[in-house]
């Protein structure tokens, strides 16, 4: 009798268990939320949205062509978050799962006094990829401006960084290294006139 009621034990147990990993409920495979200490303007935690791009229930994906002065018309894909979270922190991943974007969703922004009531990524990094999957360059913004520009070689090591003027959008200085070290620095005075700062 004991023997039976063990063996009942364990088969009722695997049958609980098979169907506990097959129940996946409302969780989402490309949406995961957690909480990090990610600080902006003293705000000390948001909620952290991890999302795919090819996820349907998040993106709505547009294809458009792209037409420019001599040259060839080129198609371009364009992904819009659906029903974004107000001032959580995206961490947006493409296809290949590769980050593409990070940064805090604000449903309007004030710089210098000027109410932008579209909801961006304001502050943010974007990511972009070599055909080989390599990391080539990180660009910032801040403020809803562009503000850099890093590049990497194909050793992932920092190669250039670019800075360019907030209010203005023009190239202020350059920073030029060699095996992730810092070589030079060029300030530029003018469009294609600079001053160059050798590293020590």
């Amino acid at each position: 009798m004991r023997t039976k009621s063990l063996l009942l034990f364990l088969v009722f147990s695997i049958i609980c268990s098979s169907f506990m990993k097959g129940y996946d409920g409302d969780k989402k495979e490309n949406v995961s939320i957690s909480k990090i200490n990610y600080k902006i303007n003293n705000l000390p935690e948001r909620d952290t949205l991890r999302v795919f791009q090819n996820d349907p229930s998040v993106f709505k994906k547009t294809e458009d062509i792209i037409t420019r002065p001599c040259s060839n018309p080129e198609p371009t894909i364009r992904y819009e978050l659906i029903n974004p979270q107000d001032n959580a922190y995206y961490l947006i991943y493409n296809d290949k799962k590769q980050l593409v974007l990070e940064g805090v969703y604000t449903p309007q922004y004030t710089y210098e006094g000027i109410l932008y009531k579209k909801g961006d990524f304001y502050n943010s990094k974007t990511y972009s990829y070599t055909k080989n999957g390599n990391l080539d360059t990180v660009h910032y913004m801040e403020d809803g401006r562009n503000l850099k520009t890093e590049y990497f070689d194909t050793k992932i090591q920092l190669m250039k960084i670019r800075y360019l003027d907030k209010k203005s959008g023009e190239l202020s200085r350059i920073e030029l290294y060699k095996n992730g070290q810092l070589k030079e620095t060029r300030t530029y005075v003018s469009f294609n006139k600079y001053t160059t700062v050798k590293a020590k």
